[in-house]
């Protein structure tokens, strides 16, 4: 009777051990690989990037531009099938980190006008900490809407004040990344690095969050003027779900 009971015993506990390896593995798992399947996927970043500046007058000079380099982020957040029944509520990006060299103070803004001027650079357009879309009936990147069955969104991180280009002898300047050979700042100079959580809430109230990190500009800017660049590989982008306040 006691080896009975003792061969029950080292059964349980067996089986036991077992079951926690299993919960432990699948814990493991799930911090390495996230959510196998999403309702809403991020399926491509546009980045595009220049050169632009602001006029500085000093009564002096007939140019005085103080240069600036933006990169623009465009996000697409579509649906995993065609037949997803869940919708779109907001669509949060915060937690930035900028790595930057010496040159020129980085700040992130939000849209605010139409595509052909999205972007003021003034205080209120500055992003604090983080960004949020709403999910809406269509895409409206300057209300900070998106359409709730998948969209665009995006923001601008720029570097500012990276030095100012005096002359008296051009008839009309060109804002593009020409500006930089004007003043001795090489693309090596502007390089950055752009890390930020991106987090997917949807209608039932689950979020699911992912950090991106992302390099600017994207191309050389001194030899082409302007570049952009299409990413659609996220293999390194682990989504996860998190409790939502």
């Amino acid at each position: 009777m006691k080896k009975k009971n003792l061969f029950k015993r080292c059964l349980f506990i067996s089986a036991l051990v077992i079951v926690i390896l299993l919960v432990i593995l699948v814990m493991l798992r799930y911090e390495v690989e996230g959510e196998q399947r999403l309702p809403y996927k991020l399926s491509k970043i546009l980045i595009i990037s220049t050169v632009d500046g602001e006029k500085v007058e000093d009564g002096q000079n007939l140019w005085n531009i103080s240069l600036n380099q933006v990169n623009d982020f465009y996000i697409y957040i579509n649906p995993e099938t065609e037949e997803e029944e869940q919708s779109i509520k907001s669509i949060t990006f915060d937690n930035f980190v900028v790595s930057k060299g010496e040159l020129g103070e980085a700040k992130i803004y939000r849209p605010t006008g139409e595509l052909e001027n999205l972007y003021n650079h003034s205080e209120q357009n500055y992003i604090g900490d983080k960004i949020t879309y709403l999910g809406d009936r269509i895409d409206d990147l300057k209300n900070l809407q998106i359409s709730n069955k998948g969209g665009v969104v995006g923001f601008r991180l720029a570097l500012e004040n990276l030095g100012n280009y005096v002359s008296n002898e051009d008839t009309e300047i060109v804002y593009d990344g020409s500006l930089l050979n004007k003043i001795n700042i090489t693309n090596d100079n502007i390089k950055t690095k752009l890390a930020f959580d991106i987090s997917i809430q949807t209608n039932n109230n689950v979020t699911y969050k992912g950090n991106v990190s992302l390099e600017t500009p994207s191309g050389d800017l001194t030899l082409e003027g302007a570049t952009n660049t299409e990413i659609t590989n996220f293999d390194n982008v682990i989504f996860k779900r998190v409790k939502t306040n």
